[in-house]
């Protein structure tokens, strides 16, 4: 059985952020169910990695640990910052070339079918997948949610802390198309405007940008950042929960109401397929009812997760077991698109390797 300080389950955005954030004194592994680390992380920000938002607190910390690393960043007009280089693959790359720097020890292909913790002689954790096991002094819990399954996200954390006995709020997809109703017609469809939510009739959330129709509904960033507050109250069935909320859309956000009187038909300011679904006195408030959220295949995060309330958010590790740490997505944690769920990946994983680094009796 190998022995490690630190053992690191998840080789995505969070775990090589906090292998790469370990001073190299402690010896070190990550475990990765896939055959490859960074598979999630490629694909983010349409290939280009959106790694912070000039408005994201913690920014500064994220820009000169990459910058550490060799990584220069640059933001565009909206606040994102990208690699210099615009390439996913080079976010990738130079994590993987900072862990390799100290020595950590990449396991691919490991899948942790179960974790226990020992309390005795210190405090030891122990993975396994079946076949081989893992022990730890430390353990960072860094595998993600369970958005984009196509690149190995199972939700694996989320069953991990209940073992361990950590409680888990109810888990499920945002970020993600909204689906309204059957609208073949109008699939492809882009359109600029503002969005509200209602719940019940009242308005909570709104947001504004280029909205895409879909076959099914609604997509585009505006419409996924609403998704972070379509969901069922504690104890509701979420289908159920569904049909209390309505996306009301402003398909005309920079001409007036008085403007658009007496005007026959919405063309000329939207779209022909558009305008023949949408009358001129609709166009201020164009709704449409939600009958569910995309699912996780089509989702960019998870809400939900392990409750922060048995977190110290502070170093991130457990206030039920010492040494158990919770990095990213595996945290009841989640933002609007823009980069600031990258963003909580790296806070969060430099918060864990800082308090490690801290211990000196791991060494």
């Amino acid at each position: 059985m190998d022995l490690y300080d630190v053992c690191i389950i998840g080789g995505g955005a969070s775990g090589l952020a906090a292998a790469a954030s370990l001073d190299g004194s402690a010896d070190v592994c990550i475990l990765e169910k896939n055959e490859k680390c960074a598979r999630k992380l490629l694909a983010t920000g349409g290939g280009r990695c959106n790694i912070t938002n000039i408005h994201a607190p913690g920014k500064e910390e994220t820009i000169t640990f990459f910058k550490s690393l060799g990584l220069f960043l640059h933001h565009d007009e909206d606040g994102r910052y990208y690699p210099y280089s615009n390439q996913a693959a080079d976010v990738a790359e130079i994590l993987l070339s900072a862990v390799s720097k100290k020595n950590t020890k990449v396991y691919t292909g490991f899948s942790a079918g179960s974790v226990r913790y020992d309390a005795a002689d210190g405090g030891k954790f122990f993975v396994s997948d079946g076949e081989k096991t893992i022990a730890s002094r430390r353990l960072i819990l860094a595998t993600g949610g369970k958005s984009y399954p196509q690149f190995g996200t199972s939700g694996d954390g989320f069953r991990i802390a209940k073992s361990l006995g950590h409680t888990v709020k109810r888990v499920y997809p945002v970020l993600a198309p909204v689906e309204c109703a059957d609208m073949p017609e109008l699939a492809g469809i882009r359109a600029r405007g503002r969005v509200k939510l209602y719940k019940d009739g009242q308005e909570i959330d709104s947001s504004e940008g280029e909205i895409q129709f879909t076959k099914t509904g609604l997509s585009g960033i505006c419409i996924f950042d609403l998704t972070l507050n379509i969901k069922a109250e504690e104890g509701e069935d979420p289908r159920s929960a569904m049909k209390r909320f309505e996306i009301g859309m402003d398909l005309a956000p920079d001409i007036t109401a008085g403007e658009l009187e007496g005007r026959g038909s919405s063309f000329g300011i939207v779209t022909g397929r558009l305008a023949a679904v949408v009358p001129p006195e609709k166009l201020k408030d164009f709704r449409l009812r939600v009958s569910g959220v995309g699912g996780w295949k089509n989702a960019q995060c998870t809400a939900g997760g392990v409750s922060l309330e048995e977190v110290d958010t502070d170093t991130m590790e457990s206030r039920l077991i010492p040494g158990l740490y919770f990095t990213g997505e595996v945290l009841d944690i989640q933002y609007k698109c823009g980069g600031f769920n990258l963003q909580n990946a790296w806070s969060t994983a430099m918060k864990a390797a800082r308090d490690i680094n801290s211990k000196s009796e791991i060494r």
